[in-house]
């Protein structure tokens, strides 16, 4: 759409706000050239026609996706297919369906999805994973997920890729995701030079339940003599693979030693190869060609066709001299999380589980986000004879605290039941008696991960001071077991718990510095300040001290430039966000030391020569601005960045929000139409922003047409959806005006129309029908 020809179409009406502006000429120019438009007449004239709208089988929904699929058209297609979800689930009550699609135009649809990559394209591939056996007669597996995945590698967010990989254990059939799809994903990260995503990729993919290998390393090492990465990154690279159970290989020894003589540094080859032969040579692995083929065949066997098809397989590998041992069992269950699979594997072959099998089961699990399952496992072991272990008690105890949908006390308290009883399993005393090797960091019992996950818990619970007295008798147990705080977020963590029970800003900021600044604990990093920062941002202390203490902050602020921690965005992101948050929760007669705290932050962010803002910070600040009231400091910072053009999508939607919360319709005509001379065209938020902004100066009619003629004219995948209708209706509430509206609606976006929920906040759309556009 052109931006100047809606806002000349609109034009500058009456308005209360105060500030005096004078009209552009331009403007001017262009309201008095205006000529109302014969489709504009027919929207201001134009009676709804029931016949317009009916409900179509499912052939028609069927016939337009079919139509869509070639031309890649996102919008009808999550249109279409809410239709269609919605007349297979009605039939489905009362007749039996056959899918209506071919597994082939579903794998179309995905791609088009998964390229396009935006979350409610990805829930709607979700929907459509669940789904699937109804639309087209196929259960999911990895067929279907290799083609979302090549979608999601063709849209080239990397962030987007890793994500989908590691939580699809969690989505339709729980799927680990395969070494194959990792790979894919890997080597596009090495084409592409993100080697820095790669290396990090490749150390988190075992939390998926996929393990790397040799040739996951190769990918890894290749990417780095590609990009001809520092020294550095290489041992990094070595470090991560020592954290796998991979064995040494010849091979990649060679490949090691023939990378860096291709980068003319024989030195470093020959150094290289030495450092991966001390590391790995010493780890044992069977040389045996055949117990390698044997092993491998099983967990394949396991993974592909099930638990039963295995142990059937282990049978006839013994009639060739296979003897299954304790890790058979692993490779049987290594990608299930049920019970009976490792009670039906030890009935068969004769073999006890280890607490490594009942582990993996926990494992996976609470992978596939199943907690009251891992809780019940865990409850088997018990009853099985496995003593608590670290490897049984930590991923319950990681679950109920950072992955667990509400945080409440209930979680908090059935992982200290979880600490009791590893504790309880590996005494103090019995670690008195036994002297610890030099060095070890661990007890044999709870370490140092399991406390931190503990007191971050304590540290985030809304009823801090009942976990304050626990925490100190978990400090004093570390002691005991000779476990150090090993990380920056640990000290942290305890330090947030101590401040949170303190009664002043001054007890809280001593409480900060007693537990950081301590001789023997780790520094803290900049993620380990930004949580404490947090921290402060968030106490009050009754009716005297409500409000963030400006000074308290940058006090904090001032050690972490003192300790060399780089001061980035987030330092001021972090404050000036809760300050915009509080502007909602605090009586009018707060609002001038509220506003006063932006000021003074923008203060600080002027005066600090140490970095330079981005436009995230800008954005922020000028949002800050204008939920404290402060629209002409807004409008200021706005401007400096269309100057500067270091403006984005974000930066319009929070200056037209303003200039509609103000009152100031001409400032917001005016930003529009700057806009539309450099060409600039709204997305999805910047349009709905639009919208609100009318109907908040009194123009809902005019917000309307704009909707209903003008948004998303001529931008592929940019359309009016459910809140830009939850918008209008918003507004229309206050005027009774909601039937007029979705009159409309339902006349100029049919599909739309009947793509919305039967009830829209509070709102009944009577007659609702299915998708449609003839």
């Amino acid at each position: 759409m052109s931006l100047s020809r809606a806002v000349a179409w609109l034009g500058y009406p009456a308005c209360s706000f105060a500030r005096s502006v004078s009209r552009p000429p331009t403007l001017r120019r262009a309201v008095l050239a205006f000529r109302v438009k014969e489709d504009q007449r027919r929207f201001l004239t134009a009676k709804h026609d029931p016949s317009l709208s009916y409900v179509p089988d499912v052939s028609v929904i069927v016939d337009k996706i079919r139509r869509y699929i070639p031309t890649a058209n996102v919008g009808a297609l999550h249109q279409q297919f809410h239709g269609l979800f919605r007349v297979l689930s009605e039939e489905g009550k009362d007749k039996s369906t056959p899918p209506p699609l071919k597994e082939e135009e579903i794998h179309d649809v995905l791609s088009i999805l998964a390229m396009s990559g935006r979350h409610h394209d990805l829930d709607m591939v979700v929907k459509i994973l669940t789904d699937l056996p109804m639309l087209c007669g196929v259960e999911v597996g990895v067929r279907v997920y290799n083609v979302i995945l090549r979608g999601l590698i063709t849209n080239g967010n990397p962030q987007t890729i890793f994500n989908w990989l590691m939580n699809m254990p969690q989505k339709p059939r729980n799927m680990t995701p395969t070494l194959l799809q990792w790979h894919m994903f890997f080597e596009w990260c090495a084409e592409t030079g993100l080697v820095k995503v790669l290396h990090h990729s490749v150390s988190k993919m075992h939390r998926s339940g996929r393990r790397p290998t040799i040739k996951t390393f190769e990918i890894l090492f290749n990417a780095l003599f590609d990009t001809g990465a520092p020294i550095k990154k290489f041992y990094d690279a070595l470090d991560n693979m020592e954290h796998t159970s991979l064995t040494y290989d010849e091979n990649f020894a060679n490949l090691l030693y023939d990378g860096f003589v291709k980068l003319g540094l024989v030195d470093r080859a020959q150094e290289m190869k030495d450092v991966y032969w001390k590391r790995f040579s010493e780890r044992s692995r069977t040389t045996d060609p055949k117990m390698i083929e044997w092993t491998e065949s099983i967990e394949r066997e396991a993974e592909n066709r099930g638990i039963i098809a295995a142990v059937t397989l282990c049978r006839s590998l013994q009639r060739d001299g296979f003897r299954p041992v304790s890790h058979t069992l692993t490779l049987l269950i290594r990608h299930t999380h049920r019970l009976d699979h490792l009670r039906y594997a030890e009935a068969e072959l004769k073999l006890k589980a280890t607490i490594i099998q009942w582990a993996i089961l926990i494992s996976n699990a609470v992978r596939i986000g199943d907690l009251t399952g891992a809780l019940s496992i865990y409850k088997e072991s018990k009853a099985a004879g496995i003593a608590p272990g670290t490897p049984l008690i930590h991923p319950l105890v990681n679950a109920l605290c950072t992955t667990s949908s509400t945080l409440d006390d209930a979680a908090i308290d059935r992982a200290l039941e979880l600490y009791k009883d590893l504790a309880e399993a590996a005494p103090i005393s019995q670690s008195k008696q036994a002297p610890k090797p030099s060095g070890r960091r661990h007890s044999s019992g709870p370490d140092a991960n399991l406390y931190n996950i503990l007191f971050r818990a304590f540290g985030a619970s809304k009823n801090v001071e009942k976990y304050f007295p626990i925490a100190l008798s978990l400090l004093e147990d570390m002691e005991a077991r000779n476990v150090e705080l090993d990380s920056p977020m640990a000290v942290s963590a305890l330090a947030i718990v101590v401040m949170r029970c303190t009664s002043s800003f001054d007890d809280a900021l001593k409480a900060y510095k007693r537990i950081c600044k301590r001789p023997n604990a780790p520094r803290l990093d900049a993620k380990g300040y930004q949580a404490i920062l947090h921290t402060l941002t968030q106490l009050s202390f009754g009716n005297h001290e409500t409000l963030p203490s400006i000074w308290h902050y940058f006090e904090v602020v001032k050690d972490m430039r003192m300790a060399g921690v780089e001061i980035t965005a987030p330092v001021y992101t972090i404050l000036l966000r809760h300050l915009a948050l509080l502007s909602a929760e605090l009586p009018p007669d707060e609002r001038d030391a509220l506003a006063a705290a932006v000021r003074r932050v923008h203060d600080h962010l002027t005066l600090d020569p140490s970095f330079t803002p981005d436009t995230v910070l800008w954005n922020q600040l000028m949002d800050s601005y204008q939920r404290v009231g402060l629209f002409a400091e807004a409008y200021r910072v706005w401007d400096m960045l269309f100057i500067t053009g270091r403006f984005n999508h974000a930066s319009v939607a929070i200056i037209i929000d303003a200039c509609g919360f103000a009152g100031a319709w001409p400032m917001a005509a005016q930003v529009c139409l700057k806009l539309s001379k450099l060409g600039f065209k709204f997305n999805q938020r910047t349009w709905n922003a639009w919208v609100e902004c009318m109907c908040r100066v009194g123009k809902l009619d005019d917000a309307l047409k704009v909707v209903c003629l003008e948004m998303g004219k001529d931008q592929p995948n940019i359309a009016p959806d459910v809140n830009t209708v939850k918008v209008l209706l918003s507004f229309a509430a206050r005027t009774n005006q909601q039937d007029e509206v979705m009159d409309r609606i339902k006349r100029y976006l049919p599909q739309l129309w009947h793509a919305l929920p039967n009830n829209l906040d509070g709102y009944f759309i009577r007659e609702h029908a299915t998708v449609v556009d003839s």
